[in-house]
């Protein structure tokens, strides 16, 4: 009798690519289901802890984890570089492990940053989206005595799009206890005509903003950078000078995605919103970060994204009917400074709503990684 367990590849061993495994395999039958993540990554950083890292407000410490350790049983985990993805012949190429055949395939290779894309990035500006831009850019704010700050990011679309907003407000709340309020102006850049993504956020976001004394720069989109000047200017002609510049990094997708002809130059995969199969391929699948959709660009998208997926094809390997559709659900909790948070809930067809802010949802906030690492990213939940 013929073999029929089938293989899952899931290429990406960062949030994604992990719920994406562990989910898969509660869902599924070892034996009917073999699970292999393929990625280079030796730790894993919990990425929301950027906004509060570079203040102390958070010990660092308690954000990564050995990425080995983090797969449940049943996973095997390769530490390995993709080089190309087939999605005709069902095969990836890897740099160690050669050729990895698959059945099914879960694009989950999330993003990079692009920084040569603006170029003196690198010399005059700071960031929290990676654990060491956090640990440096609190070198420089433990430095720092006063001044013009200026928070932003470089381009559309960016790694979970509150975390601007949550740093500028945390930025306010450190200066305060570090009596450096009075003596820094701060200044929030947007690309768009808001201050955030979601007009009904936007509202309540820039209303904070207003009463705690931000100076709101809006529809900036930031074409060059002299760090020489320091100073800052937008596609529209404005110019911003500054004495620390706080801004997060254009992002692409991976360059294996554009080589592989998945994508363009950007490096984002276009999906069925509604299934995230990569155009007819009905066993390509593409989950957070890697997508085109604006929506997965959050780390609690992936979570419910890989839900989604993972019981259908659980029930398809087990050849039982599966007629549900992913609705774009996601959750998650923002901080608005002084030991607050609100928390989105919203979907494709239903907006989220921030009518309040409360200190249980900044404890949520807070208390996040130990959920994510014990449960969230296990599949538990």
């Amino acid at each position: 009798m013929p073999n029929s367990r089938k293989t899952a590849l899931i290429l990406g061993d960062g949030a994604s690519g992990t719920i994406m495994a562990n989910k898969l395999r509660f869902h599924s039958d070892l034996r009917q289901l073999e699970i292999k993540v393929v990625g280079n990554s030796p730790a894993h950083y919990f990425k929301p802890d950027g906004v509060m890292i570079p203040f102390g407000f958070k010990d660092h410490s308690k954000s990564v984890k050995p990425t080995q350790f983090l797969f449940n049983h049943g996973v095997e985990y390769i530490r390995d570089t993709v080089t190309s993805i087939d999605v005709q012949n069902h095969k990836v190429k890897t740099i160690n492990s050669g050729e990895i055949g698959y059945d099914y395939l879960f694009i989950a290779t999330g993003d990079r940053f692009a920084t040569d894309d603006l170029p003196g990035y690198d010399k005059a500006a700071q960031h929290f989206y990676s654990l060491d831009g956090a640990l440096r850019l609190k070198e420089k704010l433990a430095e720092f005595k006063g001044g013009k700050i200026v928070v932003g990011q470089a381009s559309i679309p960016i790694q979970c799009p509150p975390a601007p907003y949550e740093f500028t407000f945390q930025l306010e709340q450190y200066l305060k206890l570090k009596g450096l309020r009075e003596k820094t102006e701060i200044h929030y850049i947007y690309p768009l005509n808001r201050v955030f993504t979601m007009p009904n956020v936007s509202t309540f976001i820039e209303k904070l903003m207003d009463e705690k004394g931000i100076v709101v720069h809006k529809m900036f989109n930031v074409d060059s950078l002299d760090p020489d000047s320091k100073t800052l200017s937008s596609l529209e002609g404005e110019q911003i000078p500054f004495d620390l510049l706080i801004l997060v990094p254009p992002h692409k997708g991976q360059k294996v995605i554009t080589e592989s002809g998945l994508a363009d130059e950007n490096g984002y995969i276009d999906v069925d919103r509604n299934h995230l199969n990569y155009r007819d391929y009905d066993n390509v699948f593409v989950v957070g970060d890697a997508t085109n959709l604006p929506i997965s660009k959050a780390g609690a998208t992936a979570h419910f994204e890989s839900e989604y997926l993972a019981n259908r094809i659980a029930s398809e390997v087990n050849g039982n009917a599966f007629f549900e559709s992913y609705n774009g659900e996601v959750a998650c909790t923002t901080i608005t400074g002084g030991q607050q948070a609100i928390t989105l809930f919203f979907s494709y067809n239903k907006p989220p709503r921030a009518n309040f802010q409360s200190k249980s949802d900044y404890f949520l906030k807070w208390t996040s990684s130990d959920t994510y690492f014990s449960a969230m990213l296990r599949g538990i939940m």
